[in-house]
């Protein structure tokens, strides 16, 4: 009888383990069908927002994600490709499944002859590799190059992502937390690219002198992945803005200015976003006119302006150089009427970038008032949350007027630590960067925080309401709509490279120094007429918890062993607990 007893709680034991092992199997089976996790992060890191889930639940096909970040790798590059690939799984599941994900080493088993020009066709496509030196691993010192980057693949288009991007004024690992606090930007961006049918269309302003060219080169490019980007010719005193509605002119010769303007109109009402980069002339009553009516039927327009003619290539013939009021008069009237006063001044702050000069026999960079630094730190719009340091040059001031049933918003505001120059005003190079360190001049930079920059929405009233203007018909007095001006057009120019190529937009060639004038420019741009809601995807800020690394060395044998040892003897202690348990239960 006792046998028996024995014999049948064997039996059950033997089922019992090979429930736990059916269990088992049928739990890891699901989990390679069903991707699921809860986001404990106290600032969701993992949690999509709802623009990212609206963009994956437009994907209809299959769509290939091919990330290019694998193989060997410093710790801090696994992160980033871990971080990556989590992310890219809950899009997946967004997508209801049609998004198809491969990491793959796009370099492993290459001889080093293939390397250079499989690096050069990723750099090509706008992903960069870097090098990662990794020197965790006591005295060996490896360095290989990597692909940050990665590929989505829908309907025959493929869209390029550059998940690390290097900035050469903060730490590797600043540089980690930027990129992973990015991520979900680059996916969201990539998948916008993939599944919008019709992109918003920009309209540049052009035929007043306005840095439309290789200055801007830059930023025109980044732009052109998102959106559509025409030049329009505004200079209706100019021949060439008549030359592509000449046929049309000469139909109604008795009528040319009004055909003129009416196809002007036309094609500008076309756009989301009229764009006014640093014109060199004023404009005529008939162009702001065309620009006034473009806002009061909701479109948006962002002011580039420098109210003062001085620029740092003048000094290269003198070490003074007289700043001269450029004359924008009937476009500073406009912006007074819309609720913004252009001011004909210089802003210096001690808060501000620097310049190289000859001293001690050898070029150094020296404090230069007239290039302030923006920071953004504590601003809370989401234009500027999280940005950093914006770099200008020659920079104006802006004053704020207030104007019923508008909300302004100041986007670019100096250090308390400034002063003013109104024009004409003497710009001194060498006397006024030297004596920037001087505790005396400090001193007269009293003139307190000065608005560069501004977003106004709401509604608008036109300035024409009074005032003489083309009979074009439908004139409307008044409308919703937003601008943002900015009394600094080169805050948008990239340094051209003398082989042909562009720096970025807010590099320092001097310092080396890539300032965030790219991403506040983009938050501008995104924020007017980009209804996806991918700004606020960029505004996002998780908190990496790094762990020290002299710590880590020291006590890295201690960590080994607590980890190898301590799993091993919660699974000897179990066993023989369940072995006591069942000598007792079952001898009698």
């Amino acid at each position: 009888m006792v046998m028996k007893k024995r014999r049948l709680h064997k039996t059950q034991s033997w089922l019992e383990m090979l429930m736990l092992l059916v269990g088992i199997v049928v739990v890891n089976a699901l989990s390679s069908l069903y991707y699921k996790r809860i986001d404990l992060t106290q600032e969701k890191r993992y949690t999509l927002s709802e623009t990212s889930r609206n963009l994956a639940s437009k994907i209809e096909e299959k769509l290939y994600f091919k990330l290019y970040l694998d193989g060997e790798m410093s710790a801090k590059f696994k992160q980033l490709r871990n971080e990556i690939r989590d992310m890219a799984y809950e899009f997946r599941e967004a997508s209801g499944g049609k998004m198809e994900i491969e990491i793959a080493d796009p370099l492993k088993d290459k001889e080093k002859k293939e390397v250079a020009g499989i690096l050069e066709s990723f750099a090509e496509r706008g992903i960069e590799p870097v090098r990662d030196v990794d020197m965790e691993d006591g005295d060996e010192t490896r360095i290989k190059y990597l692909v940050p980057g990665a590929e989505c693949i829908y309907r025959g288009k493929t869209v390029g992502m550059r998940f690390f991007q290097y900035d050469v004024s903060t730490d590797i690992e600043s540089n980690i937390k930027k990129s992973i606090d990015n991520i979900e930007y680059e996916l969201a961006n990539a998948l916008r690219q993939c599944v919008s049918e019709k992109a918003k269309k920009i309209v540049v302003a052009d035929g007043s002198g306005e840095m439309i060219d290789a200055r801007v080169g830059s930023f025109a490019n980044e732009l052109g992945r998102y959106y559509q980007l025409e030049a329009l010719h505004l200079n209706v005193s100019d021949p060439e803005c008549a030359r592509p509605f000449s046929a049309q002119i000469a139909a109604a010769p008795d009528s040319a200015e009004l055909v003129l303007l009416r196809n002007l109109q036309r094609r500008l009402n076309a756009a989301d976003l009229l764009m006014v980069i640093k014109p060199e002339k004023d404009y005529s009553p008939a162009e702001l006119f065309l620009i006034d009516q473009f806002i009061m039927k909701g479109g948006k327009v962002m002011w580039l302006l420098d109210p003062v003619q001085v620029e740092i290539d003048s000094f290269q013939r003198a070490s003074t150089v007289m700043a001269m009021d450029k004359g924008l008069e009937n476009i500073a009237t406009g912006l007074f009427g819309y609720g913004v006063g252009l001011n004909s001044d210089l802003l210096q702050d001690l808060v501000c970038n620097r310049i190289p000069l000859p001293a001690g026999g050898q070029m150094q960079l020296v404090p230069f008032p007239y290039f302030p630094l923006f920071t953004t730190k504590n601003s809370a719009h989401i234009i500027t949350k999280n940005v950093g340091a914006i770099w200008s040059q020659f920079p104006g001031t802006l004053k704020v007027k207030k104007r019923d049933g508008l909300i302004t918003t100041p986007l670019l505001v100096s250090s308390p630590y400034t002063k003013i120059a109104n024009a004409p005003a003497t710009v001194e190079l060498i006397n006024v960067a030297m004596m920037s360190n001087d505790k005396k001049y400090a001193k007269t930079m009293q003139s307190g925080p000065q608005v560069s920059g501004v977003l106004m929405e709401g509604k608008f009233k036109s300035p024409f309401q009074y005032q003489k203007k083309p009979n074009l018909g439908g004139y409307l007095a008044d409308g919703k709509s937003a601008m943002i001006v900015i009394s600094d057009g080169d805050i948008m120019r990239n340094f051209v490279s003398s082989k042909g190529g562009n720096f970025p937009t807010g590099y320092d060639r001097y310092s080396q120094i890539t300032f965030a004038n790219q991403k506040f420019l983009q938050n501008c741009v995104d924020y007017l007429i980009d209804d996806n809601g991918l700004i606020e995807i960029r505004a996002r800020e998780t908190q990496l918890r790094l762990l020290n690394p002299v710590k880590v060395k020291e006590e890295k044998f201690y960590w080994q062993m607590l980890n190898l040892l301590l799993p091993l003897s919660f699974i000897v202690l179990l066993g023989m607990s369940n072995y006591l348990i069942r000598r007792r239960k079952y001898t009698h």
